[in-house]
C-alpha cells in the first residue's frame, strides 16, 4: 500500500491511498462469495449459480462492497501510520476501481490540531472555598416552608410580588398573535422569574376581575427565533390573587422531611449533612468552571475540525433539549446551529487544550481516592450508602460516568496545584443559592 499526505489550507489533510491489485482482487472474490451463498437466481439452485451470472447481475454491487471494504480496512492503517488524527468522516473519492489494477482513492479530511502546552505556571486562577453557616441553615428552614405553604385566595386584596395569581392573557406581536402567547387560567407566582421581563411585575398592584392590557419585549435571546427583540403586548385578566400561608416548623413540619424523631437537632444536622453535599458538588463545579476559564484564555483561539465543533453543537442541543422537557415544554422550539456555534467552539478548543495539558502531565486514568469519594457523595443521600455503592459499582454504565467525571476533577486538581492560586472564600448562597436542599 502507498499513501502521500498533501497539506491543504488550515487542518485539510489530502491523503492518496493506492492498494495493490492482488488485495483489491482478494476483497472482491470474498465479496462474490458472500453473495453466492445467498443469491436467487431464476434457473439456477441457490450457492450453484456460475461467476459470470453473479457478476451480471451483481457485479456493481460487488465491487462496491469491495471498495468499501479496502477503504474501510486501508484507510485506518494509512491514518495510523502517518499520525494523523481525523476526528470526521473523511470525503472519499475513489479514483480507480477495476479488477487488475491497483485499487486508488482520495480522503479529504481534517485533523486534530497540534497544540503546543504552554506553561501551567502561568495562570491565574480563583479557588474558591466555602463553609455552611447557622444562617444558611436558618434560610434553608425558610424556603423548605416557602416550599410547603399553603395559598389561601384574598376576595379583594391586591397582588404583590410573593402573590399566587390565576390569570388568562393573550399576546400579540405587530398586532398578529402567535403560537404560546395565549392561556386561560394560568397559575403564575409573580416571584418567580418565571416569564419575561415586565410581564409579572406590572401584574403587582391588580386585583381578581382587573382586566388591562401590558408592554413587554422579549430578550434578545429568547429561545424562539420569530420572537427575540420583540415588542408584545397582553391582555390581562386577573381570576384570582392567593396570599401564602407559611407553616409552623414544629414537630409535624420536621417529620415531612423523614426526621423520624421529629427533633429539630436531628434536623438540623440532617439539613447540614445535605447541604454540604451539595455545596461540595458546587465548590467542585465552580472551581473546574474557573480552571477551564483560565485555560481557555491562555491558550486563546486556534483552528478546530468542523467534526470537533459539529460534535459540540449536538451535545449542547441536547442537553438544552433536556431542561426544557425538564420545565415541562413537550413541544420544543427550533435550535438552529447558529445558536450554539459560538459556545461549540469555545469548548472545542478548551477540549483540545485540555488533552494537551493531561498529555503532558502525563495523566492516564481517575485516581482511586476521588473515585471514592465521588461514589460517596452519590451514596450519602440515601439511606444505606454502603449498598448504593454495591449498586453502582455493578453498574458499568454508571462506573463509566463516576470514572470519567472522577478523572476530570483529578485533571483540575493538578492543574491548579501547577498554577498561581487565590483562595477565595464564597458563601453557600453565592455557590447554590438558597433553593435547594
Amino acid at each position: 500500500m502507498q499513501v502521500s499526505i498533501e497539506n491543504k489550507e488550515g487542518l485539510k489533510r489530502l491523503v492518496s491511498v493506492t492498494v495493490p491489485a492482488e488485495e483489491f482482487k482478494k476483497a472482491y472474490t470474498q465479496e462474490l462469495r458472500k453473495v453466492a451463498k445467498t443469491a436467487r437466481i431464476d434457473g439456477f439452485r441457490k450457492g450453484h449459480v456460475p461467476t459470470s451470472v453473479l457478476e451480471k447481475y451483481y457485479g456493481a454491487n460487488i465491487i462496491g462492497e469491495a471498495s468499501s471494504s479496502v477503504i474501510n480496512s486501508s484507510l485506518v492503517k494509512a491514518l495510523q501510520e502517518n499520525n494523523l488524527d481525523v476526528p470526521g468522516m473523511p470525503e472519499i473519492t475513489i479514483k480507480t476501481c477495476d479488477l487488475g489494477q491497483d485499487f486508488v482513492y482520495e480522503a479529504v479530511c481534517e485533523v486534530s490540531p497540534e497544540v503546543a502546552v504552554k506553561p501551567l505556571s502561568e495562570l491565574q486562577i480563583e479557588k474558591v472555598n466555602a463553609e455552611i453557616t447557622e444562617d444558611d441553615i436558618n434560610d434553608m428552614i425558610e424556603t423548605l416552608r416557602q416550599q410547603q405553604a399553603k395559598w389561601k385566595v384574598v376576595d379583594d386584596g391586591e397582588a404583590n410580588k410573593d402573590s399566587l395569581v390565576k390569570i388568562d392573557f393573550e399576546g400579540r406581536v405587530d398586532g398578529a398573535p402567535f403560537e404560546g402567547g395565549k392561556a386561560e387560567d394560568f397559575s403564575l407566582h409573580l416571584g418567580s422569574g418565571r416569564m419575561i421581563p415586565g410581564f409579572s411585575e406590572q401584574i403587582v398592584g391588580h386585583k381578581a376581575g382587573d382586566k388591562f392590557t401590558i408592554q413587554v419585549k422579549f430578550p434578545e435571546d429568547y429561545h424562539a427565533e420569530n420572537l427575540k427583540g420583540k415588542d408584545a403586548e397582553f391582555d390581562i385578566t386577573v381570576n384570582s390573587v392567593s396570599e401564602q400561608v407559611l407553616p409552623e416548623v414544629n414537630e409535624d413540619f420536621v417529620k415531612l422531611f423523614g426526621v423520624k424523631d421529629g427533633s429539630m437537632e436531628t434536623f438540623r444536622k440532617d439539613l447540614r449533612r445535605n447541604m454540604e453535599r451539595e455545596l461540595k458538588r458546587a465548590v467542585t463545579q465552580k472551581n473546574a468552571s474557573n480552571v477551564y476559564e483560565a485555560v481557555s484564555k491562555q491558550y486563546g483561539e486556534f483552528d478546530v475540525p468542523k467534526a470537533a465543533v459539529d460534535a459540540e453543537i449536538k451535545r449542547l442541543r441536547e442537553r438544552t433539549e433536556a431542561n426544557f422537557r425538564r420545565y415541562g415544554m413537550t413541544r420544543l422550539p427550533e435550535l438552529k446551529d447558529e445558536v450554539f456555534q459560538e459556545e461549540a467552539l469555545h469548548d472545542a478548543r478548551l477540549g483540545y487544550a485540555i488533552r494537551a495539558i493531561v498529555a503532558d502531565l502525563k495523566l492516564e486514568k481517575a485516581d482511586d481516592a476521588t473515585v471514592n469519594d465521588n461514589l460517596a457523595m452519590i451514596a450519602d443521600a440515601y439511606e444505606n450508602p454502603e449498598e448504593v455503592i454495591k449498586q453502582l459499582r455493578a453498574d458499568k454504565q454508571q462506573m463509566s460516568y463516576i470514572m470519567n467525571k472522577s478523572f476530570e476533577d483529578d485533571v483540575v486538581k493538578a492543574i491548579l496545584a501547577n498554577a498561581q492560586v487565590t483562595d477565595v472564600k464564597k458563601s453557600f448562597k453565592e455557590l447554590i443559592g438558597n433553593n435547594q436542599q
